[in-house]
């Protein structure tokens, strides 16, 4: 592993590492503070949805990533031009963020709820030393696709 690859996971996991703490935060508060709003049945399938969706991304997400790091020498465009990362540019987050706000919905806690924003907006300084290793990584090609992909849908 390179040390633009190194300094790429290593951004990726303080990321979600950040989100991890926004959100077990949010579930302290919670569990302090007490205040829940019953779900109805249109929040249920909300928050179904989200599951659905959310685990989907990071999945295909995690495959795509892992199989274009493992064919990197062999294929003309970098890993960032296929998958879910044709359409954003860091969807694994995307797919964290959906299965978070399903529990959240699920839950009914504000008190989760805002402490998980708070994590998203902290994680997000993590994600722009990502980008700057991919611009180190991949040099124009990653400009390119970035100029034509937004970050989230």
């Amino acid at each position: 592993m390179t040390d633009s690859q190194h300094t790429m996971h290593s951004s990726l996991a303080r990321s979600y590492f950040a989100y991890f703490l926004g959100s077990i935060i949010g579930l302290f508060v919670d569990t302090m503070i007490g205040y829940e709003i019953p779900p109805s049945l249109h929040a249920q399938i909300t928050a179904f949805v989200c599951f659905g969706v959310g685990a989907v991304l990071v999945v295909w997400a995690q495959y795509t990533s892992r199989r274009g790091m493992h064919t990197a020498g062999t294929q003309t465009k970098p890993y960032f031009f296929r998958g879910p990362y044709r359409y954003m540019r860091n969807p694994t987050h995307l797919g964290i963020v959906l299965l978070v706000t399903g529990y959240t919905v699920v839950s009914g806690s504000l008190a989760f709820f805002a402490v998980t924003v708070i994590g998203y907006f902290i994680s997000n300084i993590f994600f722009h030393k990502y980008e700057a290793a991919l611009y180190e990584t991949y040099d124009g090609a990653y400009e390119d696709y970035k100029q034509d992909v937004p970050k989230i849908l």
